[in-house]
């Protein structure tokens, strides 16, 4: 333990419960990284946490010395497990959020409007919602959980008597420097700052075809409808019941619209951290995505993918290989920069560059540097949910893969016997106990200089 990195990811269903011990010049710092999930129980992501606490040290008052909690982006599967009683006996010295937290950002009003517009229209939906639509729209609206987010930024930094600290790859490194030895750096790769400007296509006050954005769309949709205090969709005075129904069933593809593009843009607000460790690398990406238009290029006036602004503004610190990668949005083929080649002309796609540098696969007769962990569990809902491709390209690049994995065959799934690398929903196969849940996959490495 006393020089070993520990990087432990906690088995929470389809969600996120990352936790490092990271050894300093004379002590180790702990840090985590999200707490969510999707579906499963929240009393489950309390048990986590009681787990996580028999690894911290103490800080006095009864309570865990906690030296930063990092939390990627607003949405459930990240940040559903932060209620008070889970963190009243942990003390808690650093707390950095996305800056889709931050609602007085200037360089964010684009997106906070759009996510206004998208909640207020899907709550006037809500009432009238039938079948598989009442479904989609009453999840939507759970993805955020309001609640939350006052936890994270007003309870819980007030708790700890700190601020929290908005982080973007814009912020000045000696304000993310939390390592005595100054050769260890936990690097913030993404968001940029403007967020507006490189992922809700330029000042966010157009819509067009192909990308609905911000303030142009909450005008638009306030503009067709008055709501009450309660939020539901108050009926004009001046058409008929039976005309107003179908204005809002025309409406309601482009409230849903809306809700599944400030969904993207939040993924793509994902704090992406690149740990430098003693010779070694490691990436935790969130949630953040890669589009797959323009050849993988960033263009003015479109919103952009995490992804594809990190290849154009941080490529240097993307191009060399990686010792871990967190498999970013729980396997999702969105997430993680590859696509499959065309499958008539064999031609790559411009975006598999990122992961052939970070991940590259290994040269005949020899062995994968990187490991790489996802963090998922098959749904009904997205049964692709992790990409089976995916899924086998990365065990080919990666040294803890999984050959042992059985997948329900009703589903997407890998085909037996095909490698893939560790997966939280699939690991108790691999150890033989499958009717016991394996609470977490953890990996250490030892210094590389």
């Amino acid at each position: 333990m006393a020089d070993k990195l520990l990087v432990r990811i906690y088995n929470v269903g389809l969600g996120d419960c990352i936790y490092l011990r990271v050894p300093d010049e004379n002590d180790h710092l702990h840090i985590l990284i999200d707490c969510g999930n999707k579906f499963s129980e929240l009393e489950l992501l309390g048990q986590r946490i009681e787990e996580l606490k028999t690894e911290l040290p103490d800080a006095g008052s009864g309570k865990k010395r906690l030296d930063l909690l990092v939390v990627t982006h607003p949405h459930e599967d990240h940040h559903k497990g932060f209620e008070e009683e889970f963190f009243a006996d942990l003390k808690i010295e650093r707390i950095w959020l996305s800056p889709a937290y931050d609602r007085l950002n200037p360089d964010a009003q684009g997106f906070h409007a759009l996510q206004d517009a998208a909640q207020r229209s899907l709550q006037g939906l809500s009432e009238q919602a039938m079948g598989e639509l009442k479904v989609e729209v009453e999840e939507l609206l759970r993805l955020s959980k309001s609640e939350a987010i006052e936890m994270l930024t007003s309870t819980l930094p007030q708790a700890n008597g700190i601020e929290p600290l908005y982080v973007s790859a814009d912020t000045p490194g000696d304000q993310i420097q939390i390592f005595d030895d100054p050769n260890i750096r936990l690097k913030v790769l993404g968001p940029m700052g403007d967020i507006d400007a490189y992922y809700l296509g330029g000042d966010g006050l157009q819509i067009s075809t192909k990308d609905l954005t911000s303030q142009g769309l909450a005008d638009e949709y306030q503009a067709l409808f008055q709501f009450s205090e309660s939020g539901e969709i108050q009926p004009p005075k001046n058409i008929s019941s039976q005309d107003f129904k179908l204005l809002r069933d025309r409406v309601s593809p482009f409230a849903l619209a809306a809700a599944e593009i400030s969904g993207h843009v939040a993924n793509n607000l994902s704090v992406v951290l690149l740990l430098e460790w003693r010779g070694r690398r490691l990436l935790f990406p969130g949630d953040a995505e890669w589009k797959k238009s323009f050849k993988g290029e960033v263009k003015a006036g479109r919103s952009n993918g995490s992804w594809n602004v990190m290849w154009l503004e941080k490529k240097e610190a993307l191009s060399q290989p990686l010792d871990f990668l967190k498999i970013g949005h729980h396997g999702s083929e969105n997430a993680t920069p590859w696509k499959p080649p065309h499958p008539q002309t064999g031609e790559q796609h411009p975006i598999n560059q990122i992961l052939d540098q970070l991940l590259p696969s290994p040269q005949q007769g020899s062995s994968p540097r990187g490991f790489a962990v996802a963090s998922t569990a098959r749904t009904s809902r997205w049964p692709s949910i992790p990409d089976p491709q995916l899924m086998m390209e990365l065990g080919k690049r990666v040294a803890n893969s999984r050959l042992e994995y059985a997948e329900d065959s009703q589903t997407v799934h890998v085909p037996a016997n095909e490698p893939q690398p560790q997966r939280t929903d699939l690991e108790a196969q691999a150890t033989q106990t499958p009717d016991e849940p394996v609470p977490f996959i953890e990996i250490e490495f030892v210094p590389m200089d």
